[in-house]
């Protein structure tokens, strides 16, 4: 009886742990949602939207929230379908594909890219350094930028992995440096293991993703897009990228670029909770083996040995023998988008916005802070963005006169010598050039002894037609800071343009 009472006594005291555990556990949770909720309400109160959120923990979903706009033109909010640009995010389900082929004993990670791909014009690069980033390949876009011709003026072209393939193997470029000597971030790595799923699969990237990886696991809202520039009734909850006017009224599209086509970098659309499935996928080992992840999710490395801390087109934050952490960012156009899966805890969350990451960092910010336990801290209001606003309802000297009021007050409002410097060129774009000059001249005041503010303002002076102050300024710059050799670049011209 004794021995009986004792088992009674461990049990209840077992049984009363573990419900003051999960009690503990539910009173985290409950406090957690309010303060992300608490959160997401005074972003709104201040007119800043914060895109889909989803955080989870434990496998289980805690909070989700859509608040801002899907598209400008027409207004239309957004909601937990819409449907968001990726951008660099898409490389890890590019990273699943060459994955997939391998499991299916269609290549090898360290095979020759040009046994593939036969007009490859490397020898050397391999696939396994093009999942880390290590090939040396140039950047795409600056080889579209040098090399493209628009052949008709009227046109807006949407250029894709064909046509960029195409005009590579015509330039054939020189490498960055030799294949493995360093990490240098691959977009153009990127597309090629697309080009390669495609060759290897006989499917397009589209329909292979399609096949492999989304429709097997639930993604039903996740698809490589065939991007068009306006409205498409076959994908009503895409969301669109925008940005807000320096004059901080205008929304402003910001949606298209000429090379929206590429695959394998990016170009995916999903919602919050298609990524959500995703991770829970990748955790759960129902879209690969165990195994397959675990040398996707092992560091990289270099000729030398040195780790890289990059994957199979994942970010890595762990150790060997530390809980895994995977995760990466995106951005392009007007889309910033982070994605973060703790494999082994099973919690994580997914930011997507397309404000052209006016606000992103505040988000992120704030979902690390809550996640730990920590207050929720408002953004600061950037002075440069408020003096904009003055510049365009009154004038620059009305927003000389509140920078000044404000400068101090480093509580409410962010100030920095950056921040002005870039208000001046923003009013340069918007050819108010006299107003740049304004501001240029202020970051002097401020900024003394930066030799960067020199440059700056001699650039605003050049456009107002006083080489003379110009030239000056050019040269303040260079002897103030002999690295900045643009400077001197700018001196030695305008001084032989005077010269003439």
């Amino acid at each position: 009886m004794r021995l009986l009472n004792q088992l009674l006594i461990v049990c209840l005291f077992f049984a009363c742990f573990f419900s003051c555990k999960d009690a503990s556990k539910n009173n985290a949770v409950v406090s957690a949602k309010s303060e992300y909720a608490n959160f997401i309400s005074d972003m709104t109160s201040k007119g800043i939207p914060t895109g889909n959120i989803l955080v989870y923990e434990d496998g289980e979903v805690v909070f989700k929230s859509s608040n801002g706009l899907r598209s400008i033109n027409p207004i239309d909010s957004l909601s937990l379908n819409s449907q968001f640009r990726l951008a660099s995010v898409s490389k890890q389900f590019t990273g699943m594909a060459i994955m997939k082929l391998k499991e299916a004993g269609k290549l090898e990670y360290d095979q020759k890219v040009n046994t593939i791909l036969t007009d490859f014009p490397y020898d050397t690069i391999t696939v396994r350094q093009l999942l880390h980033h290590t090939s040396g390949l140039t950047d795409y876009e600056r080889l579209i930028d040098e090399n493209f011709v628009k052949t008709d003026s009227t046109k807006q072209y949407i250029l894709g992995n064909d046509e960029i393939l195409e005009l590579f193997y015509k330039v054939n470029p020189e490498l960055d440096f030799q294949p493995g000597e360093k990490w240098a971030y691959s977009n153009t790595g990127y597309l090629v293991l697309a080009s390669i799923v495609e060759k290897l699969s006989g499917q397009h990237f589209r329909e292979f993703l399609k096949a492999h990886i989304t429709d097997p696991i639930g993604m039903t809202n996740t698809t490589l897009y065939e991007y068009q520039m306006d409205a498409d009734p076959n994908m009503p909850n895409r969301v669109f990228g925008y940005r807000k006017g320096l004059n901080q009224n205008d929304l402003i599209s910001n949606d298209y670029n000429i090379v929206n086509d590429v695959r394998g970098d990016g170009g995916i659309y999903s919602t919050a909770e298609d990524l959500y499935k995703w991770n829970m996928a990748l955790a759960n080992h129902t879209i690969i083996s165990k195994d397959y992840l675990e040398e996707a999710w092992y560091s990289g490395q270099t000729n030398d040995g040195a780790y890289i801390g990059y994957g199979f087109g994942w970010f890595l934050d762990y150790n060997p023998g530390n809980p895994i952490v995977v995760n990466h960012s995106g951005g392009w156009v007007g889309f910033v988008t982070f994605l973060q899966n703790e494999v082994d805890a099973k919690s994580g969350f997914i930011i997507l916005t397309n404000d052209s990451g006016e606000n992103f960092g505040a988000i992120y910010d704030n979902i690390e802070n809550i996640r730990a336990g920590k207050p929720y801290q408002m953004p600061r209001e950037s002075v440069y963005k408020a003096m904009a606003k003055k510049i365009y309802e009154n004038d620059v000297n009305q927003a000389i006169t509140f920078y000044n009021s404000v400068k101090t007050d480093t509580i409410n409002y962010r100030v920095s010598e950056n921040d002005i410097n870039q208000l001046g060129y923003l009013l340069i774009n918007e050819n108010k050039v006299d107003a740049a000059a304004q501001v240029f001249k202020l970051n002097i005041r401020e900024h003394p002894k930066s030799a960067n503010v020199y440059d700056s303002y001699g650039d605003a002076l050049l456009m107002q037609g006083d080489s003379i102050q110009a030239l000056a300024n050019f040269q303040m710059c260079y002897q103030m800071d002999e690295s900045l050799t643009y400077a001197k670049d700018k001196a030695e011209a305008l001084e032989n343009a005077l010269k003439n």
